[in-house]
């Protein structure tokens, strides 16, 4: 079988990037011809294994028919030197351009969906076009998520298209085993953003320093990705720099070995404050056996049991969430079992390879059906 898999995502590298880069390094040892089409200049296209063809596209961003049509010629180009036999578009960004391929060439489509089908940072019209695409373009839309998948739903996407892929990632070490620290560390990785609740983290750390005698750091790795990240984080600082705890924060900036950074922390915390489909994050975490302290929010509680992996609050009760670190700081050999059946629940339901087995078998479903 011959995939082509589209990504023309530039200006961000998220989760469904992180992603996309452990799926196409397993699909690398599959008997499968692969060619992944990404945007010239983008960090997707470092992420493609050298035994994969690559197709190079013009960048679509804003969406502009006139791209769109260059786009469409570039693929013909490629599908005249080795015809395609499938088209995966890996983010609704890649929709329409799959959903048009495919037609004209005649073969089957499917489009992964990261996001719920509705958030604010879709506009109106890729709202339209993401519709559109899922009920006459595609032939599957694969939901990472159950809570995705429901949104999908109440959005309009026709229910027998629909179908539940959780994403996995490799197995890897966990951390070493529990031992004495000067200071519990907690941690945070990811976008600095008010989606990812960054605000109520802080809020979460004054009501912390105020209710425990334990001795703590934070530890925050990422950066802002747009002009309202960075002006969010100018406002924390502001606010904060001038408490008695903020010598315990520490900035790690981008890290580009987030298992080693994992590996380092106590506790992790992902304080999401909107719908989360389905965190990379949370995954990575149970890779390296961190437990977690997170919202109870979209996809979240797929990933993390209470009480078992980790533990949940309702988004905006940050002063639950800090009294839930508050009883952890004062229980390590709790929160190390946990870690424990994270890297176990990890090995047992989201392995790469159960992610791809299934994607493997709807690419010869809809082969087969063709």
């Amino acid at each position: 079988m011959r995939l082509l898999l589209i990504h023309a995502e530039k200006r961000y590298f998220a989760g469904a990037e992180k992603m996309l880069g452990y799926y196409l390094a397993e699909l690398a040892h599959r008997h499968l011809e692969v060619t992944v089409a990404a945007v010239a200049g983008s960090r997707v296209r470092e992420l493609i294994p050298d035994t994969l063809r690559q197709i190079e596209l013009v960048d679509n961003q804003r969406f502009s028919p006139i791209q769109l049509t260059r786009q469409i010629g570039q693929l013909a180009q490629a599908h005249r030197q080795a015809r395609f036999d499938m088209v995966h578009g890996w983010a609704a960004h890649d929709w329409e351009l799959t959903s048009l391929w495919g037609r004209l060439a005649r073969i089957p489509t499917l489009g992964t969906l990261h996001d719920h089908p509705q958030a604010p940072f879709h506009s109106s019209g890729r709202q339209r076009l993401m519709r559109w695409s899922a009920r006459w373009g595609l032939n599957r839309v694969l939901a990472v998520s159950e809570a995705v998948r429901q949104a999908c739903l109440v959005a309009g996407y026709p229910a027998g298209k629909l179908r539940v892929i959780h994403n996995g990632l490799p197995l890897a070490s966990p951390r070493p085993a529990l031992r004495s620290r000067d200071a519990f560390k907690l941690g945070f990785l990811g976008a600095f953003s008010e989606r990812k609740g960054l605000r109520g983290l802080f809020q979460m750390l004054d009501c912390l320093a105020a209710k425990t005698p334990v001795s703590w750091e934070l530890h925050l790795a990422g950066e802002p990705q747009d002009d309202a990240g960075v002006m969010m984080m100018s406002e924390l600082k502001q606010k904060y720099q001038t408490q008695p705890w903020w010598p315990q924060v520490h900035w790690h900036g981008w890290v580009e070995q987030p298992q080693e950074f994992l590996k380092s922390l106590d506790l992790l915390i992902c304080p999401s404050a909107e719908f989360d489909p389905f965190p990379t994050i949370l995954l990575e975490a149970g890779q390296v056996g961190l437990p977690v302290v997170a919202t109870r929010v979209g996809g979240v509680p797929e990933i993390i049991r209470e009480g078992e992996n980790g533990w949940l609050f309702d988004p905006g009760d940050w002063a639950r969430g800090a009294g839930q670190i508050v009883a952890l700081l004062q229980a390590p050999g709790r929160v190390f079992e946990a870690g424990q059946r994270a890297a176990q629940r990890l090995r047992a339901e989201f392995p790469i390879a159960k992610m791809v087995a299934q994607h493997l078998e709807v690419y010869s479903t809809l082969r087969h059906d063709e």
